[in-house]
């Protein structure tokens, strides 16, 4: 479904990309939280189209990853 939309180099910049912007917000949020002030709507806007795109994102990383290959799998 969505295997190789993006090269997998660039599939890894776009994964750590993504997790640095999602602590940035994330830290942020505390942050606001922590000193007992109302959090801008920026960082409301912000957080929940982040969450929106996590779900692409997601079918992405899901998109390709491969299936185990039963004959070299161990067993225990």
């Amino acid at each position: 479904m969505l295997k190789d939309i993006i090269p997998a180099g660039l599939r890894q910049k776009v994964y750590a990309g993504f997790a640095i912007v999602g602590v940035a917000f994330g830290a942020t949020q505390v942050g606001f939280a922590t000193a007992d002030v109302a959090q801008p709507t920026w960082l409301g806007v912000a957080l929940a189209v982040f969450t929106f795109v996590g779900g692409a994102v997601g079918f992405t990383a899901a998109g390709n990853t491969s299936e185990p290959d039963p004959d070299t799998q161990e067993t225990n």
